[in-house]
């Protein structure tokens, strides 16, 4: 496990933190702007106060500029596509078990990929193709890898019956999915909802609500992978966007403040909830989606409302996840004290074009052990290079009495899912029956609920939502 030691400072392990022209690849998102950006480069050479300074905006702006994961990166190498079968280059996450997804062209192909099945040659790895979702072929050559893996909506990926609302936010309507649970819609929803919503499900009667959270530069595609267990147990899921989301309103400085307010878009999300039937609410969050989830549940007007968090790899303590990436790419200490001072400090938030500093000691394990008030389901992957499992591993340390913490091996950054499926919602269904008393027998349900091999549905879609 890693360890922090001061302000700006990590004790690393060498495996934690990959080495100059590997950090690209092996990093986050974060961690491949950084690289690109020519961070590691300067630490090679003596700085100059223009250059320390100029080094340690790029690092405090990154995290906060918004990514729109639309446009997505090609960050895999298809060499041979057969019917039934696809070819890629030997990658971290080409080899990794479990299933994932290839996406080119904004979606326009997209295809679901099972496990490892052999190695054609030294350089590449086959996986076998579970199902199209869209009718184009994938070719070779350059494609993404959508860790999100449903593509569409819920109802043209899952099958959910499907309403865009609106919430209303401090800096105006957020687009958000209406899915309700088997078992029970709102009440004027039920019409629209179709026949799947009130079919023969044990569970709630609509008025226990999941408000989910997606993470940094992601999409409310991000929580496509738990719906369809939250569905069948009879959760009515409310799939949030924030500010400076794609469709969504901007903060006054276009910027992302880390959960620090954000949270105000997952408390309008508790407000409509409970506004529209429902009576307790289960906060789900993945990421920077996680770290907003803990951030609304210590700061909410309606703590009563909660009954619970579950949390997948949360962006627990900011400051941690900052430092980890500057010293993975070699940025010299005094570039990293000035990056977080430019972020936490009146004067230094102004030159990130912050409209105010950011608090980054509310966003710590510490601070988070301290105020807790809820039982949390806290799964995090144990090869996360994107946001690192300590600090997880430190809250659920702090607060043993709430917080179940279950590290997921072989797993990447908010992947457990993909890694294992049935295990992921084993996990899941398990904690919330007995967080909400529901009336379900786990060993009897058939796990995932929906298979990832599953013929796509009419009308499927390959586009990121």
């Amino acid at each position: 496990m890693m360890r922090l030691t001061s302000l700006g400072s990590r004790d690393t392990r060498p495996e934690e933190a990959p080495d100059g022209h590997d950090a690209a690849r092996e990093l986050g998102r974060w961690g491949r702007a950084l690289a690109i950006g020519g961070v590691g480069a300067l630490g090679t050479f003596a700085l100059s106060a223009g250059a320390l300074a100029a080094g340690a905006r790029l690092l405090a702006r990154v995290p906060l500029t918004p990514q729109m994961s639309q446009r997505g990166k090609l960050d895999q190498v298809v060499r041979a596509a057969y019917p039934d079968r696809v070819h890629l280059d030997r990658t971290a996450e080409s080899v990794r078990g479990g299933v994932i997804a290839l996406r080119r062209s904004g979606g326009a192909v997209h295809v679901r990929l099972g496990p490892v099945d052999g190695e054609p040659t030294p350089t590449t790895v086959s996986r076998p193709i579970l199902a199209r979702d869209t009718d184009e072929p994938i070719g070779i050559g350059p494609v993404g890898l959508d860790g999100f893996f449903w593509p569409g909506t819920p109802e043209t990926s899952l099958g959910l019956p499907t309403r865009e609302v609106e919430v209303s936010s401090p800096v105006g309507p957020m687009p958000a999915w209406l899915v309700p649970g088997r078992s029970g819609a709102p009440e004027e929803d039920r019409a629209d909802a179709g026949a799947d919503a009130g079919a023969g499900a044990a569970g709630p009667t609509g008025d226990t609500w999941a408000v989910l959270t997606h993470g940094h530069g992601a999409t409310r595609g991000e929580t496509l992978r738990a719906m369809s267990l939250l569905h069948e147990l009879g959760l009515t899921c409310l799939a949030l966007t924030y500010r400076n989301d794609l469709g969504s309103p901007a903060s006054a400085d276009r910027m992302h403040h880390l959960g620090l307010d954000e949270w105000e878009d997952t408390e309008a999300g508790i407000e409509y909830a409970l506004a529209h039937g429902a009576h307790r609410i289960v906060l789900m969050g993945w990421s920077m989606g996680g770290g907003i989830t803990l951030r609304t549940s210590v700061r909410t007007a309606h703590p009563e409302a909660i009954a619970g968090l579950v949390l997948d790899s949360p962006a627990v303590d900011w400051q941690d996840i900052l430092t980890y990436h500057a010293t993975a790419l070699r940025a010299p200490a005094p570039m990293r004290r000035l990056a977080l001072w430019m972020m936490t400090s009146p004067l230094g938030a102004r030159l990130v074009r912050l409209h105010e500093p950011l608090a980054l000691a509310e966003m710590r394990a510490e601070h988070y052990a301290q105020h807790l008030r809820h039982r949390t389901l806290l799964v995090h992957a144990l090869e996360d290079t994107t946001v690192p499992p300590a600090p997880s591993a430190r809250l659920a340390a702090l607060r043993p009495d709430l917080v179940r913490f279950v590290p997921f091996a072989g797993a990447s950054h908010t992947r457990e899912w993909n890694r294992d499926p049935a295990q992921y919602e084993r996990l899941l269904a398990e904690h919330l029956v007995d967080l909400l008393d529901l009336d379900v027998d786990v060993e009897a349900m058939h796990l995932p609920v929906r298979d990832p091999a599953a013929a796509p549905l009419e009308g499927s879609i390959g586009a990121r939502v």
